[in-house]
């Protein structure tokens, strides 16, 4: 699928390329795309019924101790820890009331009557394992839950016990490894037309029936195949992976899920060579240092106040205008997260990105809006360099509000810094951060400071200490460097300026997640980048640790 764009857009696609589809079947014919096809089916199987057996083993050890109370409480938090991912865990009772949560900062709903949602009902009357619909959850996301029924020791049914995630997250975890370095993509929609996960983020949340973009008759008739039948192949018109030209897709679809899920799983590959935008040769420009990159974004934004919003736009996305250089080149959001001006990816102009994460996880435009909210900055995120084929790579960049309404950036791509972090690794930072945040919890903020500020203790191991901050930039655990606690490090700036306590304060007042910072790693004596992972304790502090590249 790999695209939605602003109507028009869409119609003068389809008006002037046409949009196909064939009523070919999936043959059971050896081909690559088949055998691609069958393995990332198989992938997300086997992720779901990972979920599954966790969820029976922790409904297995509620049974003697009840739904309800700390014993409750740990059997989530230890579900939690095992499937480091997931965003929460709760017991609900045979009549629909939540009677535990975790982490703590979703005890709230405990109590709360949750019998209305279709999900909810479906569980309690089956009396068995099950994946819900995404609908949107308690906790406050729209998610999958995915849960298991809890017996007494008498063999009566007390309720049962889930755990909720994004489901483009496990599906995400399967798939992409399945996929990488292939010319393949994937996209996976729910039989009501709700895409779950594509290779394309921007993608996620739309409905195939129900979004503007998708009203063409031609896609319709494609779609409606796909969801109505288990299998098949089809061939459609639409921007590539790297929104920057109209490809032909060739599709071929088959059916994962279990109990009760029944996901479409879509692959694709480009029927035919494309037609590049056309502009300037891609050149590998740098800037020779900051103030160079600066500059370069202040022009930009002085610019786009003389010239006006519409013709600064225009020239920002023309790539033979003076903003443009190949890997140099300006772009726009506004402070929603909607794209304003992107020369190369052009299919991506009116998407609104807000909720978009580079390869790492780390929600890149959420931070840029922050960052020009306050009158500018630098970030980092892993992103495509087109000069270099659209190959991903660590960029640093700067932005500029034009004004109250929208912001100017640009960057510069750090192609020697290894920012390729592997699932393993950021899974075990993940579990190695919730269980420092479960501690806390339960031990309490002077207790589990001091034993995280122990440079002997367990939770100052080399490289993976965890750190603490207060949501006001406050110092608490910083086990390497005593000498910090109690001082505001708001102000600290890495070695490319950014301001990244700030940044991980953000992340942790917005309920968690990545970040990173070039800091120096205690087991090297040297600066190197490191991904972090941060997780709020309370309302007044956070916890947080990382991993470190071999380069800076």
């Amino acid at each position: 699928m790999n695209a939605c764009i602003a109507v028009i857009l869409v119609a003068l696609v389809l008006v002037t390329l046409g949009c196909t589809t064939t009523r070919e079947s999936v043959e059971s014919s050896d081909t690559p795309m088949n055998r691609t096809l069958e393995q990332a089916v198989g992938a997300i199987n086997a992720e779901l019924v990972s979920v599954r057996t966790v969820n029976l083993a922790s409904a297995e050890r509620l049974s003697p101790v009840g739904l309800s109370g700390k014993e409750a409480e740990s059997v989530l938090s230890e579900k939690l820890i095992s499937l480091p991912w997931a965003i929460s865990s709760v017991t609900i009772s045979s009549d629909g009331i939540i009677a535990a949560a975790v982490p703590a900062t979703f005890r709230d709903i405990v109590g709360r009557d949750v019998n209305y949602q279709d999900a909810v009902r479906d569980a309690l009357e089956t009396k068995a394992p099950r994946v819900s619909g995404v609908f949107m959850m308690e906790e406050g996301f729209a998610g999958i839950s995915q849960s298991a029924p809890v017996f007494s020791p008498a063999g009566i049914y007390v309720g049962y016990t889930d755990v909720t995630y994004r489901p483009e997250t496990l599906i995400g975890r399967a798939v992409e490894p399945v996929i990488a370095g292939s010319p393949y993509d994937i996209w996976v929609v729910q039989k009501d037309g709700r895409v779950i996960y594509d290779t394309t983020q921007e993608e996620i949340g739309r409905n195939l029936f129900s979004d503007p973009a998708y009203q063409s008759p031609e896609l319709q008739v494609f779609f409606s195949r796909v969801v109505s039948e288990p299998e098949g192949r089809g061939v459609y018109r639409f921007w590539d992976r790297n929104w920057d030209r109209v490809i032909t897709k060739e599709a071929v679809w088959a059916t994962a899920g279990i109990d009760g899920a029944e996901w479409r799983v879509v692959l694709t590959t480009s029927g035919e060579e494309a037609v590049p935008a056309g502009g300037k040769p891609l050149t590998n420009a740098t800037f020779p240092n900051m103030s160079g990159l600066d500059a370069f974004v202040r022009d930009a934004a002085s610019f786009a106040r003389e010239a006006g919003k519409d013709g600064a736009l225009r020239e920002f996305n023309d790539q033979k205008g003076r903003f443009c250089e190949g890997e140099r080149y300006i772009f726009s959001y506004d402070m929603n997260g909607t794209v304003l001006a992107l020369p190369y990816q052009q299919g991506l102009v009116g998407e609104n990105r807000i909720d978009v994460r580079d390869a790492n996880g780390v929600e890149y435009i959420r931070a840029m809006v922050t960052l020009a909210s306050r009158g500018g900055g630098h970030t980092y995120y892993v992103y495509p360099n087109p000069s270099a084929g659209f190959s991903e790579q660590l960029k640093l960049s700067s932005v500029l509000p034009v004004d109250n309404e929208w912001f100017v950036g640009s960057g510069e791509y750090l192609p020697q810094v290894d920012a390729g972090f592997s699932q393993k690794e950021r899974d075990q930072l993940v579990q190695r951060v919730k269980k420092a945040r479960d501690f806390a919890q339960q031990q309490g903020k002077e207790a589990a400071l001091a034993a995280f500020n122990d440079l002997y203790g367990p939770w100052a191991d080399g490289a993976g200490y965890i750190f603490a901050y207060g949501l006001n930039g406050t110092t608490l655990a910083l086990p390497n460097q005593p000498e910090l606690i109690g001082t505001n490090r708001l102000g600290f700036l890495d070695h490319y300026g950014i301001a990244a306590v700030g940044w991980e304060c953000d992340v942790a007042a917005g309920g968690g997640g990545f970040v990173y910072v070039v800091y120096q790693n205690p087991e090297t004596g040297n600066e190197a980048l490191k991904l972090c992972y941060v997780l709020p304790v309370d309302r007044e502090w956070f916890v947080g640790s990382g991993i470190y590249s071999t380069s800076v």
